[in-house]
């Protein structure tokens, strides 16, 4: 008698570290006790509602507000890494463009390489950071994604992009996020394995 798999690694990504196993091991008891008296789809679906009624406590939650120079040194990762990748996708595509020659380059070749940019630096910072990482990289996306909006709205004329851009933009956020929790539920796996 097994919970959904994805709704278990949602509470794996956004549970605090410590209390990860707390939290599952409530889940669960209370999964198996609906699934013996009402069965699997009412047992599933009251897995679901709690799963996604939960994740904004769990991601917003923490035990230790931490001190004020770690709170500078989690933001100072955070940032030395959304620069990094901001480094690695213009260098990926002076090679690109450089091996290319000028021969136009498809978007969806753009799109896959930004989003796994993306994908492998989420999962970067949330390794870095340990403790709340998907909160972290949730934060680092959304300033990485103001950065570029805020001078757009502001009417910078320098800053206009089509459509596509921004959402490709956008994307960023959810895509650092699914990375981050990989990463997260990778290692609580390999840590309960243990």
């Amino acid at each position: 008698m097994r919970p959904p798999v994805l709704a278990e690694a949602l509470v794996a990504a956004a549970a605090p570290s410590s209390d990860y196993e707390i939290v599952a091991g409530d889940l669960h008891e209370e999964y198996v006790r609906i699934r013996y008296l009402s069965g699997a789809k009412a047992a599933n679906r009251w897995y679901w509602a709690q799963t996604l009624l939960s994740i904004p406590p769990l991601l917003s939650y923490s035990r230790s507000n931490g001190s004020v120079f770690r709170q500078i040194g989690v933001a100072l990762i955070a940032l030395a890494v959304l620069f990094t990748m901001l480094v690695v996708i213009t260098v990926i595509e002076a090679v690109f463009q450089t091996l290319s020659g000028f021969h136009h380059i498809p978007g969806y070749v753009w799109f896959c390489i930004n989003y796994a940019d993306a994908l492998v630096f989420g999962a970067i910072l949330s390794w870095l950071v340990r403790t709340n990482g998907l909160r972290v990289t949730f934060w680092a996306s959304v300033f990485l994604v103001l950065c570029f909006a805020i001078p757009a709205v502001a009417g910078n004329p320098g800053s206009q992009a089509p459509l596509s851009t921004w959402l490709q933009l956008l994307a960023v956020v959810p895509v650092m996020c699914i990375g981050a929790v990989i990463h997260q539920v990778i290692r609580r796996r390999a840590n309960s394995s243990n």
